[in-house]
C-alpha cells in the first residue's frame, strides 16, 4: 500500500475499496466511447482483455507472470495471446517504437544495446536500429562524439515535433497512447502514490467565441513550448532533474441540447 493515499482513503473508506473507486472512475473514456457508439458489452470485455494482456505482456517476460496477473491458466493466457496476435493489435509501428526512444533518450544518452534491453522484449534489435536510422534522418536525435574504445551513444535533440497529422491514424493513434500514459502516471501519482504533490491537473470549463478560443490555445501551445526548451537547459548538469510529462488541449463540450 502507498502510505499518503492510504491516509488520505482511510478517513473516509478502506483502501481497497478507494483503489477500485480510482480504477472504476478511470474507465470512463473507454465506456463512455463505448456507450455512445452502440458497442456490446463482449466487444467492450475483448478490448479491454487485451488491452491488459497487451501491457501485462511488456511488463512481464513469461507466460507464468502473465497469467497470474490474469488469474488464468497458462493454456487459457497462451489462447488468448494467439487469439489475439491474430488482429495485428500488438504490432509496433514505426512511429510508437520511434517515440518510445526518443523517450528513454531524454532520460540519458544510451547506445543501441541500451536501448534495445529497455524497449518491450517482443521488438528485436534490428528494428530499434531502424527507429535510431529514422530519429537521426529527421534530426530529432543526435551521436554523441564515441569516446576512444566505447560505443556511439545518442541523446535527443532539444527541439519541438509535431507528429500531428490527419493522414496518418497510425501516428494519430500513438499520439493518443502518450497522452494517455502522461494521464495515466498523473492519476496514479495524485491519487496513489505516496508523492501526490509531484502530479496536479485542472479542468476550466467556460463560454467563448470559437475564434477566441483557437487563439488562445495556440498561444498556450507556443508557451508551453518556449518554456520547456528553457528548462531543459537547464537541467543539463543538474543532479535533481527529473523527467515530466505536461499535457494541454481544449475541446467544444456538448451542451444538453446536443445530447442524443
Amino acid at each position: 500500500m502507498q502510505g499518503q493515499a492510504h491516509d488520505v482513503a482511510a478517513r473516509g473508506i478502506p483502501y481497497p475499496e478507494y483503489v477500485l473507486r480510482i480504477l472504476f472512475t478511470s474507465f470512463y473514456p473507454a465506456v463512455k466511447m463505448a456507450v455512445d457508439f452502440n458497442y456490446p458489452l463482449d466487444t467492450v470485455k475483448d478490448m479491454m482483455t487485451l488491452a491488459l494482456w497487451r501491457e501485462a505482456k511488456q511488463k512481464h517476460s513469461t507466460i507464468n507472470l502473465i497469467s497470474l496477473i490474469f488469474g488464468k491458466s497458462t493454456r487459457t493466457v497462451k489462447a488468448l495471446s494467439a487469439r489475439f496476435n491474430k488482429g495485428g493489435f500488438f504490432a509496433e509501428n514505426e512511429t510508437n517504437l520511434m517515440r518510445r526512444v526518443e523517450d528513454l533518450l531524454r532520460q540519458r544518452s544510451m547506445t543501441i544495446d541500451e536501448l534495445a534491453d529497455r524497449l518491450p522484449h517482443c521488438n528485436e534489435f534490428d528494428s530499434t536500429r531502424l527507429a535510431v536510422r529514422a530519429l537521426l534522418r529527421e534530426q530529432r536525435i543526435e551521436e554523441l562524439p564515441r569516446e576512444p574504445g566505447g560505443k556511439v551513444r545518442y541523446r535527443v535533440i532539444g527541439q519541438h515535433h509535431d507528429l500531428y497529422s490527419d493522414a496518418d491514424w497510425e501516428a494519430r493513434v500513438d499520439a493518443l497512447r502518450e497522452h494517455l500514459e502522461a494521464v495515466t502516471e498523473t492519476v496514479r501519482r495524485r491519487f496513489l502514490s505516496d508523492e501526490p504533490e509531484t502530479a496536479a491537473a485542472r479542468t476550466f470549463t467556460f463560454r467563448a467565441r470559437p475564434e477566441d478560443v483557437d487563439a488562445l490555445r495556440d498561444e498556450f501551445f507556443a508557451f508551453i513550448r518556449e518554456r520547456y526548451r528553457d528548462l531543459e537547459d537547464s537541467a543539463q548538469d543538474a543532479d535533481d532533474a527529473r523527467t515530466y510529462a505536461i499535457y494541454a488541449g481544449a475541446t467544444l463540450v456538448r451542451d444538453d441540447d446536443e445530447e442524443g
